[in-house]
């Protein structure tokens, strides 16, 4: 009967048994199963057969049970079942399988390939209770697959939602169930076949904007960096969005077979849901529920059903159970026609709006409007189908470097090639600087593992990847060199010996020179340039890489080639031709390479540049003129002193010191120097100031203008003008005297400790030549007031130049006695020495004078 309750089951084999149970004969043909009061008679005409009471569609059961003699099949979408009971066990089980097979083929038309659609009528099986549900657990072996998904996925990045809770540095999948959910499945292809030859075009004026600018972005806005970094730079035209989902950008073969393909015509994509244990056990077993929305977490958009193409966004929604394990959903998403919201404060009513615009889905461009993620929301739950559960952990900062450094102890290749990738990735993307410096030096520090592991990286297919990793060889690169701060501010690398472990990814790092991301490209240059000399078999892809179309990978390979040392010497041509790019950029990062090279060419095309059209070229052609030193550039000293008169100050800044770095060698350029002293920019004020000094006795005309730079209102100024008076040789009293009392009046009373401590430096310096000549006595009155000074190096220097004093005082009374002694020509060799051990009449004299002082 089509309604038995207890009663009804109660009374099977009892007298009272017919007033609920009733004889029908059965037959299982096809997709159908039919029922008859009588035994029907096939050979018969039909006009004769009797009509059947009962026929049952197949493809409609969603379950069939056994318990003793009773068959029990429960009609998907209906409250009641039927329920028939046979002559004996066997006969049941017997009816039962031959049903569930029919069925199986029945239903299977309806469902993906390979679905197990005898465990979906069978319930219990699989570890659900709902009817034409089947969970399987996948094995282990698919979990590194998965794994490549949720870190491809993974974005290191927080919003509200997580309640001030950490990011987990990684989320570690500890095993996947398929779900296969026929109800779910069936409602969800029919949803999916209604967009199916509609049209997902954009709106007219977005449609312009993709095919002309490639983006639905504005041509005003700039792009976001880090979300190209993930993904591809192709767009989602259909979609309206500048970057494609970040799931469909993984291209890998084992995850693909398990997922299976997707429908671009519906706009079908494989998107994220987290929640709690109970709620994926819910949702699989039946379906997602818009009645739920908001219970959870908040619902920016509207009540909807969220999702999310991060797993960090995911994993903010997610319960950690009493096993300290988390839970999401992978599922199949179809968008439709998506309405793309990019403010800040989404209107309250937009999801409304979006359903009366005749919208299927919302995407939520939280990236592009505060930097975030990108939400996808649905108001029809039949729009997704929830197709996997994912049971994972999440790693704190102290579990995630424990497994760097096991990784790097057992050597373990799989789970480096995993890892060690991820590790660079957030060492370049943590929001936090100094979690990004600690990750850094863990690399470093396990190198001889790190590095094959990420030269491997550098050919995985997916930019994100390949950016990053490039970015943490070049930074392990720049460890195995030290940047020294030259006097003039420019700066140098040396580099240390013996052939570091990072030489190793020279070759996949010339590889990426020639990659399709111009970031990849230059990050590779950049990679080199900090490997120096080890980076020598690369020379010839440097070369070619001149020839970039990117003018910002031109400029690293020339700055590249510039720290290769003599390797680079073939590279001169090519260098000499980029000295005449088009672009600024190239222009000056290639007289840095040739300043470095410094040949005789080099030198020509430096001086030549000198007077470029562009300042910032001409800036850096004087800086590496100054750089080859007065041995190689002694025929620029003209043309930079020319350049003194430039106007721009930072040309003038270059040239100055320039000259200095030339030293004596820029004699000739003394008289431009001198005005540069009075320069409106200070620091040019000062590096003409430091020029001079360098160029020491042959600056003696600049004497009374250097002095007169104590006067400056720049301190800086007139620290550079106390030191280099100390270095002029003066000999002529005059000028001599000038100095002295600038030193003295303005130097050393000074309000800043550093002018002070210069000049009483200078006056020391002075001291030790004997150049104080009369203005000897004035220094010792200056030094002995300076000794109250507030400055310890400013007193340190007073009392050093007073015992300074005394002792060539003494040296001077020894000598003169010496002198008397050598004029008289009298006594012996025991009256000198006790002559010496004595005392003279002078000594006497100064002695008498201080008593009658006293």
């Amino acid at each position: 009967r089509l309604k038995v309750g207890r009663l009804a089951r109660a009374s099977a084999g009892t007298p009272v048994a017919g007033l609920f149970w009733k004889k029908r004969y059965a037959q299982l043909k096809g997709p159908h199963l039919t029922c008859w009061a009588t035994v029907p008679d096939f050979r018969a005409p039909k006009s004769k057969q009797p009509k059947p009471v009962a026929v049952l569609l197949l493809s409609q059961l969603e379950e069939v049970s056994v318990e003793g003699r009773t068959v029990t099949l429960h009609v998907r979408g209906q409250a009641v079942s039927l329920q028939a009971r046979a002559d004996s066990e066997s006969s049941a089980s017997s009816w039962a399988a031959a049903v569930k097979t029919a069925a199986s083929v029945a239903i299977g038309r309806s469902l993906p390939p390979g679905w197990d659609v005898r465990a979906m009528l069978s319930s219990g099986q699989g570890g659900s209770t709902a009817k034409l549900v089947h969970k399987e657990k996948l094995p282990s072996s698919v979990n590194c697959a998965f794994q490549k998904l949720i870190d491809h996925c993974f974005v290191c990045k927080s919003t509200k939602d997580r309640r001030g809770q950490a990011v987990p540095f990684r989320l570690e999948v500890e095993d996947v169930v398929r779900v296969q959910n026929g109800a779910a499945w069936m409602d969800y292809a029919k949803a999916r076949s209604c967009f199916e030859g509609r049209s997902m075009m954009l709106e007219p004026w977005l449609q312009r904007q993709v095919s002309e600018t490639g983006s639905t972005e504005s041509t005003s806005s700039p792009t976001s960096p880090t979300f190209g970094a993930l993904s591809s730079t192709a767009s989602t035209p259909s979609l309206g969005l500048p970057y494609p989902i970040l799931t469909s950008t993984l291209r890998h073969q084992s995850l693909t077979e398990i997922l299976g393909e997707t429908e671009s015509q519906s706009n079908e994509y494989w998107l994220f849901h987290g929640t709690s244990a109970a709620g994926v056990q819910g949702i699989s077993d039946q379906e997602f529920r818009l009645d739920y929305a908001g219970t959870h977490r908040g619902t920016l958009y509207g009540k909807g059903i969220y999702f999310a193409e991060c797993t960090t966004k995911a994993d903010e929604y997610s319960h950690v159970d009493e096993d300290g394990y988390c839970w999401m959903l992978l599922c199949r998403v179809a968008l439709g026609k998506a309405m793309v919201c990019k403010d800040k404060k989404p209107p309250p009513d937009i999801l409304s709006e979006c359903q009366k615009q005749g919208y299927d889905s919302l995407i939520g461009d939280r990236w592009a409007a505060v930097g975030t993620f990108r939400e996808f929301i649905l108001f029809d739950s039949n729009q997704v189908y929830p197709a996997f559960v994912i049971r994972y952990k999440r790693w704190t900062e102290a579990a995630f470097c424990r497994s760097i450094r096991e990784t790097a102890e057992t050597r373990d290749a799989a789970a480096a090639a995993a890892l060690f990738p991820h590790a660079a990735i957030l060492a370049e993307e943590h929001p936090d600087s100094s979690v990004r410096y600690r990750l850094s030096l863990l690399l470093d520090a396990h190198a001889e593992a790190v590095v094959p592991a990420l030269s491997r990286a550098l050919s995985d297919p997916r930019r994100r990847v390949r950016l990053h990793v490039t970015k943490a060889l070049m930074n392990m690169a720049g460890q195995t060199s030290l940047v020294e701060a030259l006097p003039d501010g420019s700066t140098f690398r040396r580099h240390r010996e013996g052939k570091p472990i990072i030489a190793q990814a020279v070759g996949g790092l010339t590889t990426c020179l020639g990659d399709d991301d111009r970031f990849v490209r230059r990050a590779a240059a950049r990679a080199l340039e900090r490997l120096g000399e080890h980076a020598a078999p690369a020379v010839p892809a440097l070369i070619r890489s001149l020839k970039d179309l990117e003018v910002e990978v031109r400029a690293a390979v020339a700055t590249a080639l510039g720290q290769l040392g003599s390797a680079a010497s073939q590279a001169l041509p090519a260098l000499l031709e980029a000295a005449d790019d088009p672009e600024e950029l190239v222009r000056v990062a290639a007289m840095g390479a040739l300043g470095h090279l410094g040949t005789e060419e080099s030198v020509a095309m430096l001086i030549t540049h000198l007077s470029d059209a562009s300042a910032e070229v001409k800036s850096a052609a004087a800086a590496a003129l100054g750089m080859l030193g007065p041995g190689r550039a002694a025929s620029a000293v003209e043309p930079l002193a020319k350049t003194l008169r430039d106007s721009q100050a930072h040309v003038r800044l270059a040239s100055a010191r320039a000259l200095g770095q030339l030293g004596a060698k820029s004699a000739a350029a003394v008289p431009e120097l001198i005005p540069c002293l009075k320069d409106s920019d200070h620091a040019v004020r000062r590096a003409a100031a430091v020029a001079l000094g360098r160029i020491g006795t042959f600056a003696t005309p600049a004497a009374a203008a250097l002095a007169d730079c104590m006067r400056d209102e720049n301190s800086q100024v007139r620290e550079a003008a106390a030191t280099s008076m100390s270095r002029l040789g003066l000999t002529e009293k005059i000028a001599s005297t000038v100095v002295i009392q600038a030193l003295i009046k303005r130097g050393l009373t000074d309000f800043v400790a550093e002018v002070r401590q210069s000049a009483a430096e200078s006056l020391a310096d002075l001291s030790r030549l004997e150049q104080l000549g009369s203005q000897r006595d004035a220094v010792q009155h200056a030094m002995t007031v300076r000794l109250k000074d507030e400055s310890t190096k400013v007193r340190n220097t007073a009392s050093s130049v007073l015992k300074l004093f005394e002792i060539q005082r003494e040296a001077s009374l020894r000598q003169d006695r010496a002198e008397r002694r050598a004029n008289s020509g009298s006594g012996s060799e025991i009256e000198d020495e006790h002559d010496d051990d004595g005392l003279d009449l002078e000594d006497i004299a100064r002695i008498v004078r201080t008593m009658a002082g006293k």
